[in-house]
């Protein structure tokens, strides 16, 4: 049995699905939201569980754990940004680490996994993102600060305990149940299925230029590849990328659109945005050294996809 901290939100209902594609059973915690996806609800109650959990208390963890007799532990719960104050914020994300890592110990549950970010290596100049870098004790937002510091700290409670802690470095990931509509691949989409133009009022970063990068991965790519780090045991490093390993521009996710369909109305300004900076993809050799992970969707195929999903759903 799996506990998956953050268990309803985007990644973590995908992780869900990957864990019960290779027989494991899996308890989600709840906080606020209760909502189950279609791909989910025939295991509810069978294979899937969920407990209203506050990472506040411990206890309430451990409870969970004995209940279910936990094997492991995949922590992705995060507050969503921007919705704490400073010191609420630092005392929640640093305390409910701890009360996860000791709740484990408690339970006698060997092995965590816990969520940490491509947003370490925001304020890293060059690339591509290796986990053996330097990290500079600067951080360009809270996302960097918090999960550098998780990862330091969390690293030392391993060595002084001996449990068995790994660090996913997730990256940007997209597909079914993704809601942030303010995000450019989001606003093609929407354009594809509505026939209008693609609009790009109130994205972040102003006007979206062709070849500006990101690093798209597939969502469920990146849950396999935290179930597999999540079940592994003494991996040989205590962190690991989780991405396609690649970028693409802009201008290749409206290819892989049109793909689908080819009247979609996209435009963009031309080249590359005067403010961007070196898109550097996050190198996954470890991930694929140790786990055997490999992608199975590239930029065409995650979007064709997608696109079908939201043919029957609402993301956003």
């Amino acid at each position: 049995m799996i506990l998956i901290t953050g268990g309803l939100g985007f990644i973590g209902l995908h992780a869900a699905k990957a864990f019960l594609d290779v027989g494991e059973s899996v308890v989600l915690t709840r906080y606020r939201s209760a909502s189950v996806p279609d791909f989910l609800q025939p295991e509810l109650g069978k294979r899937v569980f969920i407990e209203a959990i506050d990472l506040n208390s411990p206890y309430t963890i451990l409870d969970a754990i004995k209940k279910y007799k936990v094997s492991a532990i995949c922590d992705l719960f995060v507050p969503r940004r921007g919705t704490l104050p400073a010191g609420e914020d630092y005392r929640v994300k640093t305390q409910g680490l701890l009360h996860v890592l000791e709740a484990a110990r408690l339970g006698e549950v060997e092995h965590v996994a816990h969520a940490s970010s491509v947003a370490v290596y925001s304020s890293v100049s060059d690339g591509p993102f290796r986990e053996d870098m330097p990290l500079p004790l600067d951080s360009r937002n809270e996302t960097e600060a918090f999960k550098k510091a998780q990862e330091v700290l969390a690293n030392h409670y391993a060595n002084e305990t001996g449990m068995d802690v790994v660090f996913l470095r997730i990256g940007n990931f997209r597909g079914p149940l993704y809601q942030r509509g303010n995000r450019p691949d989001t606003r093609m989409l929407v354009a594809a299925l509505t026939g209008q133009p693609a609009n790009w009022d109130g994205v972040p970063g102003g006007p979206v230029h062709a070849e500006d990068h990101v690093d798209f991965t597939y969502v469920k790519d990146g849950a396999r590849a935290i179930q597999m780090l999540t079940m592994a045991r003494k991996l040989p490093s205590r962190a690991y990328n989780i991405s396609a390993g690649t970028t693409v521009s802009f201008q290749e996710f409206a290819n892989a659109v049109k793909k689908v369909y080819p009247n979609t109305q996209i435009d963009f300004m031309p080249g590359r945005s005067s403010h961007a900076r070196p898109e550097w993809p996050m190198d996954v050799s470890l991930l694929k050294r140790d786990t055997g992970w490999q992608p199975e969707y590239d930029v065409y195929s995650g979007t064709a996809e997608w696109l079908d999903w939201l043919k029957t759903h609402k993301d956003f």
